[in-house]
């Protein structure tokens, strides 16, 4: 129904009055797709979980609509306990669905804010921003219930749409808030196949509407588990369930649509907003509805490339930051949210500089940082920014320090707002390509969606293209990932790492990737020097020492491995090698003492460091 439709059927029932908020009332109630000519047999203005707006009974359906930005909550009148309220409807009126209850209160006064504000609603533990609960009793058992109930009822149809459900909510707010770690282990464990409690093991979540701390800390143990699921569902499609459910209920005259949608509607409303409201959540709750309720129109991936946590672009003079569950409007939490990033940088540098040598790397590392910070007060200022590329090529032997690397990277792109989260996924070739048709674009999806808003690090990456040719799923594995790293250009930043001569032929493989990947680094051999410093922060971090003599053959033997290598010399890791057997050679030869004093524990002899 159009806006001109709703002010004709509100007026038909002459005691409404809304006042200044009309406008906007008529504006929403577009929102809720319903067939031009919809009977509405009932409208009240109130308040819902302390938010203004307007309860509507129209096709079947009662739905509170939050105004002027609030998220829209749909019941079926079919499945409400004694058919929901009377009429008319007025504040008072309440009604009740699968243990929870609700009440239309009466409209609350705006509390008054300073210009540019946020107005952020925690929950805790018992309650949601978005779901009230007259009786006090928990929406997470509810939510996950129903949820569950509409997905077994037409599992073949549903279930891969509740997990796309849970991967957009997800994309936007993430997982960090315990009730929505609680609330995805505790709708999804079940569906996961051998892993969790199982089926009947989950039974005793659900005994009661409130958890136990016993059975909270079981799922907040199981959470990241059900995470890692939910992240790799980022950019599968979804809602084409919901389409073909509806098509089927409506030519069988059948309610199960409906049904189904209001428990989507319900559990994104209560995982969203459990965490506390930043802003721009209300709006994404208020897509998200118009999604679940008319999926038809739903988009084909989970999410929008720019739709997450919101990331700054580097490059473009629109980014905004990564989203903090603060009101950033405040001078107060602007200034702590800052002084928070500038010591994250100064912690993630301080890391960079105690690596053992590396100095060009640092250099490399410091004056992208620089270029990101100056790049980050002109987006600050409104000025504009030019074009860069964070992906980057790592070239070097092994045990260099490629990934650690990548890893503070990741921190220090976070610390400054380039990317949201930061975080490393590592993988390799096993990790993207499959040996079937098919299968490696949804394998390189799979890791894309778990890398979004920090670093994908590809080590041996010139194994996707084998130097031999042929017919190999690689290069699907590489065009995909450049597809992916074009529509998530503000949300992932891609290292490829390997040795020098292979990653030049792997860059010149594809016409795409060379001009994609336009930050090179180049990690060197560690010298004897510097080998022999990282032997000593093996030894200095377990607490013991060297003899004289130990020191003495340490430093041969290291001049002598690396005047030797090749190009499979391990580096950092050949150097923990040798301290481990160093280590096992210590144990037998203090085995035959019957007393072992601190001292013998705590020195590597000369004879402890083995040969070769």
């Amino acid at each position: 129904m159009k806006r001109d439709s709703w002010k004709r059927a509100l007026s038909l029932l002459g005691s409404l009055d809304l006042g200044p908020h009309s406008d906007s009332v008529h504006a929403r109630l577009e929102e809720l797709v319903l067939p031009e000519g919809t009977q509405v047999a009932g409208a009240a203005w109130g308040s819902l979980g302390g938010e203004n707006g307007i309860l509507v009974l129209a096709g079947g359906n009662l739905s509170f609509v939050g105004v002027p930005a609030g998220p829209i909550r749909v019941w079926s009148v079919s499945g409400l306990a004694a058919g929901g309220p009377s009429l008319p409807l007025s504040p008072g009126c309440s009604w009740s669905q699968g243990g929870l209850s609700w009440k239309l209160d009466n409209p609350v006064a705006a509390p008054a804010q300073a210009s540019g504000t946020v107005a952020v609603k925690p929950a805790g533990p018992g309650s949601s921003a978005g779901v009230q609960s007259g009786s006090g009793k928990s929406p997470l058992v509810p939510a996950a219930r129903r949820l569950m109930e509409a997905v077994v009822a037409d599992y073949s149809i549903l279930q891969g749409d509740a997990w796309g459900l849970a991967a957009s909510c997800f994309d936007r707010v993430g997982m960090e808030a315990p009730e929505r770690r609680i609330l995805a282990a505790l709708t999804f464990l079940p569906f996961m196949k051998d892993y969790g409690p199982g089926p009947d093991g989950m039974n005793r979540f659900f005994r009661d509407e409130i958890l136990g701390d016993e059975e909270r800390s079981i799922l907040l143990g199981h959470a990241s588990a059900v995470e890692s699921l939910i992240a790799a569902r980022r950019m599968a499609t979804w809602g084409g369930g919901l389409a073909r459910l509806r098509e089927r209920e409506e030519k069988e005259g059948r309610a199960g649509f409906h049904r189904a949608a209001e428990a989507f509607v319900q559990w994104a409303d209560v995982y969203v907003t459990s965490g506390g409201m930043r802003e721009g959540d209300a709006d994404f709750i208020r897509a998200l509805n118009r999604r679940i309720l008319n999926p038809a129109e739903a988009p084909a991936a989970s999410m929008s490339p720019n739709s997450s946590m919101q990331s700054a672009a580097p490059g473009s003079s629109s980014a905004a930051g990564p989203a903090v569950a603060v009101n950033a409007g405040t001078p107060d939490a602007g200034k702590v949210q800052a002084e928070s990033q500038a010591k994250a940088l100064a912690q993630a540098i301080a890391r960079l500089d105690a690596l053992t040598g590396m100095r060009p790397i640092k250099e490399q590392v410091k004056s992208l940082s620089n270029l990101m910070r100056v790049h980050r007060r002109r987006l600050d200022l409104g000025m504009k920014v030019p074009g860069i590329t964070l992906h980057a090529v790592f070239v070097g032997g092994p045990g260099t320090g490629k990934t650690t690397v990548a890893r503070l990277l990741g921190e220090i792109f976070r610390a400054q707002g380039f990317l949201a989260k930061g975080h490393l996924i590592e993988t390799d070739r096993s990790g993207l390509v499959a040996g079937f048709v098919g299968q490696t674009a949804m394998k390189v999806d799979e890791i894309v969606g778990k890398a979004l808003d920090g670093v994908l690090f590809i080590d041996e990456a010139y194994s996707l293209v084998p130097e031999e040719g042929g017919n190999d799923f690689g290069s699907e594995a590489v065009d995909t990932l450049l597809k992916r790293m074009e529509d998530f250009r503000e949300r992932l930043v891609v290292v490829v790492a390997g040795y020098p001569e292979e990653m030049t032929r792997f860059l010149d493989s594809n016409p795409g990737l060379a001009s994609r990947f336009g930050r090179r680094f180049a990690f060197d051999d560690f010298p004897p020097e510097e080998l022999e410093e990282i032997f000593y922060r093996f030894v200095e971090g377990t607490g013991m020492s060297l003899s004289g003599a130990a020191q003495g053959k340490l430093r041969v033997f290291l001049k002598v491995a690396y005047d030797s290598r090749d190009t499979n010399f391990g580096n950092g890791r050949f150097v923990r090698n040798y301290f481990e057997r160093a280590l096992e050679r210590q144990a037998d030869r203090l085995a035959p003492f019957p007393e072992l004093t601190a001292g013998m524990l705590s020195t590597i002899e000369e004879s402890d460091l083995p040969e070769e």
